[in-house]
């Protein structure tokens, strides 16, 4: 695909981030679940059964803010010039790279 936009590597790589972090949130969330209910069915916690965790509850929360860093960034980078649109690129780059360590961090000790 031909464009003229400078910015369209910035914002094409951003869109597949998301596209991304959204694929693997899905599929954590979905093996946690039946993670849960194979745990609830089996014989060591029959009178207990977790239908959802973190995941599905706190972690959709900052998936969501994760995204929505992202979808800002590309926002703000159609209306401006390449040199900004590579700070814009770079400062979300660190930004979600520090929203992904503390989700990490939060997902381990949710159990606790």
């Amino acid at each position: 695909m031909v464009t003229t936009d400078p910015n369209h590597v910035y914002i094409e790589s951003l869109s597949a981030m998301r596209k991304s972090l959204e694929s693997s949130y899905e599929l954590k969330a979905a093996v946690q679940d039946e993670t849960l209910l194979l745990e609830g069915i089996g014989e060591r916690k029959r009178d207990y059964v977790k239908f959802t965790g973190y995941l599905r509850n706190e972690g959709r929360r900052r998936f969501r803010d994760i995204t929505d860093l992202i979808n800002q960034a590309v926002r703000d980078m159609q209306c401006c010039d390449s040199a900004k649109a590579s700070s814009i690129y770079l400062e979300t780059l660190k930004a979600v790279l520090l929203q992904t360590r503390w989700a990490r961090i939060l997902e381990t000790y949710s159990d606790y």
